[in-house]
């Protein structure tokens, strides 16, 4: 009987769900979802160009989509 793993990975464009078979580790499906505001998905902060996040919004809608 095979063992299954979900996974989220959040980047900073994209987040990204996979399924992996616990017993070789191997990925057996994935689904990436492109943050939709901010250039590339990340908001900068114009009182400081070296502060930059992503918008809450996109995590949320993310993990609604996968």
């Amino acid at each position: 009987m095979s063992k299954y793993s979900i996974g989220l990975d959040f980047g900073t464009n994209s987040c990204r769900s996979l399924i992996v078979d616990i017993a070789d580790g191997k990925e057996l499906a994935s689904y990436v979802f492109s943050y939709p505001s901010g250039k590339d998905g990340v908001i900068i902060d114009n009182s400081d160009p070296n502060l930059a996040r992503q918008n809450p919004a996109d995590y949320l809608a993310g993990i609604e989509s996968l």
